[in-house]
């Protein structure tokens, strides 16, 4: 991608559409978890579900692919002053560990209002600040998951020159490293962040001919073309999709008593992220391409407010949608995408409100 100023904004148009149509998947995903009554959730039954396959397939790796590609250009202004890079972290820092600590505060504080020990006395506060702690490490995954990509991009890139050998042996260590604690979606990401940081990086400071660019020229001539060869491949790994590809049941490490099923497993569930990453990416870059005149706004919405979004959704399927949907029996094809359309409208609307109040914007990811 070029440096001018026109193609940069162009850039970020194009991220927020693809941002909104992810985060719209993460709460239709959400919604196919816990809007299908108790007996569905409780059994485990949406883990068969096609649709809920498709979604965890590729989603979460496109959101990693965005966030890794303008990490580059965030870093890039910041070289040769450290200063501005220690500033730099801390706010992002600030910007994603206080929304995990006061919704952990929130659901402590409902937890204790609703369950709780009749009085403060009766409280273990040991078990309590454990507990507390433990649930903090955890809660709202997703940001610890961007965190700690950015924090590992910003060691590497500033203080340990992008040594790649150490990527290697980082990556190849991480295949022992326990699961637990959310550790096994955070190993499974990391890839896709990483590899979209240096892709940008070899991009900008690649001169013409190299391989990279090469690459880059090519699809630039021929994208449709790189569309449909994108489609067939996501489409035919897509066929092999099971219960055994979410990283979720499978996990990422590899065991000692079947290590090679492990890998056959980790290879495919990064293959297929990345091509549908890759090929949804590659279709509302087409999209926009070619109604350059729409502005896309309610997919930009969305995608600006995509922090803010994930994180209410999260709380109005769980607390509010779930207590009308649990005693449903029998699945009906339209209750998902209703109930999909109401917390999508209501997360939005709540993300912006609250973005524009100050002393609680930081409740949706934004920095004061």
């Amino acid at each position: 991608m070029k440096n001018s100023k026109n193609q940069y904004i162009e850039r970020n148009i194009k991220a927020d559409v693809i941002r909104g149509f992810a985060i719209i998947l993460v709460i239709f995903g959400h919604c196919i978890q816990n809007g299908n009554g108790w007996d569905y959730f409780i059994n485990s039954k949406y883990w068969s579900n096609k649709v809920y396959q498709f979604i965890y397939s590729f989603h979460m790796p496109l959101f990693m692919i965005l966030a890794g590609w303008f990490a580059y250009f965030s870093l890039k202004k910041l070289e040769g002053d450290r200063k501005k890079q220690l500033r730099f972290l801390a706010k992002r820092y600030f910007t994603y560990i206080m929304p995990i600590l006061l919704w952990t505060l929130f659901e402590f504080v409902r937890g204790f209002w609703l369950n709780g020990p009749s009085s403060v006395a009766d409280i273990v506060w040991k078990d309590f600040f454990v507990s507390f702690i433990s649930y903090f490490l955890t809660n709202l995954w997703f940001l610890w998951a961007v965190l700690i990509c950015l924090t590992i991009v910003f060691v590497m890139h500033f203080y340990l020159s992008d040594n790649i050998p150490l990527y290697v042996l980082g990556f190849l260590v991480m295949f022992f490293l326990p699961d637990a604690a959310n550790l096994g979606v955070y190993k499974y990401l990391m890839p896709y962040y990483i590899g979209a940081f240096y892709i940008n990086k070899c991009l900008d400071s690649e001169s013409k001919g190299g391989v990279i660019c090469s690459v880059k020229e090519t699809y630039e001539k021929k994208p449709v073309m790189w569309l449909v060869i994108f489609g067939i491949i996501f489409a035919c790994l897509f066929v092999f999709y099971d219960e055994r590809a979410f990283i979720y049941l499978t996990g990422y490490r590899l065991s000692s008593a079947n290590w090679y099923k492990q890998i056959v497993i980790d290879v495919y569930r990064f293959v297929i992220g990345l091509f549908g990453s890759m090929f949804f990416m590659t279709l509302f870059d087409r999209l926009v391409e070619a109604f350059k005149s729409y502005k896309w706004p309610v997919l930009t919405a969305f995608g600006k407010n995509s922090l803010g979004v994930y994180i209410l959704q999260g709380y109005y399927i769980l607390i509010v949608m779930a207590s009308f949907t649990n005693n449903m029996v029998g699945i009906r094809w339209y209750h998902i995408p209703i109930e999909a359309v109401i917390i999508s409208i209501v997360s939005l609307v709540s993300a912006v409100i609250i973005a524009r109040i100050p002393v609680l914007r930081i409740l949706v990811g934004k920095s004061r």
